[in-house]
């Protein structure tokens, strides 16, 4: 993915969770590390955003927009943000149902995240930029 260029997704995630990693990624998820604060979480592998669960909400409630960007440099307004090295250059993004992959250069990266509800998010935002 291009600086710049975005991805757009909306659909349900029945996990409670969006769950981020590099593809090349050998690690299992700790799925410890959940029950700390939130609503984005970290490992050195991995980061989660806690959205709404698709299986306590009914049908016409349980989609998740998920909306990246890559950007040339860090944007201001954004409330978390975590350091995340990928190695192979790829970011997966989704949960075991699904996910999506961003190409990018390999290396260090600042992921920023904004959503609308810490407690039961509907929309997450996140920039990524490189370190």
């Amino acid at each position: 993915m291009a600086e710049d260029q975005r991805l757009l997704r909306i659909r349900p995630y029945y996990w409670g969770a969006i769950y981020l990693n590099d593809a090349d990624c050998e690690e299992d998820f700790d799925i410890d590390f959940h029950d700390g604060g939130g609503p984005v979480l970290a490992t050195a592998s991995h980061v989660s955003v806690l959205v709404v669960n698709a299986r306590t909400v009914d049908k016409a409630d349980a989609d998740v927009t998920v909306d990246v960007r890559v950007a040339p440099q860090r944007i201001d307004g954004l409330s978390h943000e975590v350091a995340f090295q990928l190695p192979s250059g790829r970011l997966y993004i989704g949960d075991a149902d699904d996910s999506d992959e961003i190409a990018v250069q390999s290396g260090r990266w600042l992921l920023q995240f904004d959503v609308d509800d810490p407690a039961q998010a509907r929309h997450v935002r996140l920039v990524m930029s490189p370190l």
